[in-house]
């Protein structure tokens, strides 16, 4: 087991983390308790059940799970754990009293990060909980580099894929009407030619962060899903207009200011904009509707440009050419 530093101690305890512990006995618990209270947030349950409604409640960050208890054990339980998907990628370590190599076995192959006998001494478990919390915290910063876009610091597509996907899912089950849409900077590859990359790298992050100014404020994010594209969502909220929204974007980047001496569209940047707006249902597909604003981004470029094109979709009639 890898050993911390002072320093990675101190930044471990420094981090909110949440440690659901479930053992049938309550005196385990406490001693748990007592060795994690100061530093973590603790849950405690006393039965299998219990546990695994709790989990699923609460998503903890790591479980400290025993073998021997009634109704359902430790290993019966870290395979529901493991076939739920809010659960599965969970931490979780064995603390029991079974000592045998089989029994150890059997819990690190059902999945166990690692596996603690009983009678347990508290600096050995404190420092391996420590241990796969410092994991932990590493992968998550790992999976944020690899979730943005390192220019424009915007959620990349890998991200938008997620969101969109987990978004599309609850709009479909509230019955919620959402719009997807399509931005992309007019004549982006002449302002490259004519005032160098670097400069464009400038103005790919000042368009961003204008556009997600105006989203954030509706609820809505931006993404970065190609060189100079960039997909978006908003939930629909009765009490705005989201065409007008649409456009608020476009005038937060003609606001910006930036010459653009090569663009037909304008003398400065300004970017196009296609979107469709529906109510998901299990007949439609995101990527048919992404299709969709996509055409639509397509005919706003074919013309003017620096403009949006917006369609409510009628009764989900998606028809994609």
């Amino acid at each position: 087991m890898t050993n911390l530093s002072d320093s990675q101690q101190r930044r471990i305890i420094d981090k909110t983390f949440t440690i659901l512990c479930i053992d049938d006995e309550a005196v385990n618990l406490k001693i748990l308790a007592s060795i994690f209270k100061e530093h973590y947030k603790i849950v405690a349950c006393k039965s299998a059940s219990q546990g695994l409604a709790k989990a699923i409640e609460i998503v903890p960050d790591l479980i400290l799970l025993d073998v021997l208890m009634p109704e359902q054990n430790g290993f019966e339980l870290i395979t529901s754990f493991k076939e739920h998907p809010d659960l599965k990628h969970i931490p979780v370590i064995f603390i029991t009293g079974l000592q045998s190599t089989e029994d150890e076995e059997r819990g690190l192959t059902l999945g166990a990060c690692d596996y603690i006998q009983k009678p347990f001494n508290y600096g050995i478990v404190r420092a391996r909980v420590n241990t796969h919390l410092e994991i932990l915290r590493q992968r998550r910063l790992l999976e944020n580099f690899a979730n943005f876009d390192s220019l424009t610091e915007l959620p990349n597509r890998r991200k938008w894929e997620a969101d969109s996907a987990a978004n599309w899912r609850f709009a479909l089950e509230q019955n919620k009407a959402i719009v997807y849409g399509i931005a992309d900077i007019d004549f982006f590859k002449q302002y490259n030619d004519t005032y160098g990359h670097q400069q464009g790298d400038i103005v790919l992050r000042k368009v961003s962060n204008a556009i997600k100014r105006v989203l954030f404020d509706y609820h809505g994010n931006i993404y970065r899903c190609g060189g100079e594209e960039f997909y978006f969502y908003i939930p629909v909220d009765n009490k705005h207009d989201m065409e007008n929204i649409l456009i608020e974007c476009l005038e937060s980047v003609t606001s910006l200011g930036i010459s653009h001496s090569k663009s037909d569209a304008s003398n400065v940047i300004s970017v196009s904009i296609g979107a469709v707006q529906l109510t998901p249902d299990s007949s439609i597909l995101l990527e048919d509707v992404m299709t969709r604003a996509d055409e639509k981004l397509y005919q706003v470029k074919s013309q003017a440009r620096n403009a949006v094109d917006f369609e409510i979709m009628a009764e989900n009639n998606l028809q994609v050419s």
